[in-house]
Parts: C-alpha cells; structure tokens; sequence
C-alpha cells in the first residue's frame, strides 16, 4: 500500500482488508496447524465491538456528538496493541490507526466499522480460531 493510499476512501477497502489478513503472523510452531495466525477469534472480535456500538451509534447521533467516542476508539486500540502483541500485528498490518485518523464524517466512520467486519470476516475465512 502506497503512503497516499487511504483506506476508508478506496472502494476496494474489502480488498485490503483481505490482504492485511493474509500478512498476519502465523504460529509456524503449531505442530497441529503451522498456518494457524498468533491472533485469536475472540482478540479480533473484541476490537470489532468496540466499533460495533459506534456504528449503531452513527445512525442516530450527530457525527459531532461522536468525535469523543472515535479518539476513544483509538486510545482502546492502541491500548489493546500494547498489550498484546498479536493485535499490535493486526493493527500495523490493517493500518487500523491510520484509517482512524481518516475519518472526518459520518460516512467515512461507518465505512471504518465495515472496513472491522471485514477484517473479522477474511480472519474467518482464513482459518482463525480461538
């Protein structure tokens, strides 16, 4: 990805989102499964309902009345990254933080929550596991 790219601005963010997936580190020391990621299902699905609420949100709400809750939003995953150094590789590799730093509207907030899904949905299809 170039440094002009933007995420939550590119129609094809499906697309990228399946390629950070296919970057993620994987437990090549997993006898039972060498491809198997380091990232677990339920680390994954903690961050996407983290944004979960906020899009719910974003459909009644002011965008205004939401710019609390998006810095917050980057705070936790920054926070999570730090604590756990899987999601630290999903967040580098997604370009989570930057895409967070791309949203400027309504549209483009919500267009981050579906940019999460996917990232949850390729993860998924690619074989993660808890």
């Amino acid at each position: 990805m170039g440094q002009d790219m933007t995420i939550l601005t590119d129609e094809n963010y499906v697309d990228i989102a399946e390629k950070a997936i296919l970057k993620l580190e994987r437990n090549t020391r997993n006898r039972k499964n060498p491809d198997a990621f380091f990232l677990t299902t339920s680390k994954l699905r903690n961050l996407l309902s983290l944004t979960s609420t906020l899009f719910d949100e974003s459909k009644v709400k002011e965008y205004d009345a939401l710019l609390d809750r998006i810095a917050y939003l980057r705070v936790q995953f920054v926070y999570q990254a730090g604590r756990e150094i899987a999601v630290k590789d999903l967040i580098e590799k997604a370009q989570i933080l930057e895409a967070l730093k791309e949203i400027k509207d309504r549209e483009t907030l919500q267009r981050f929550c579906r940019y999460m899904e996917a990232l949850v949905a390729y993860f998924k299809f690619y074989g993660g596991k808890d």
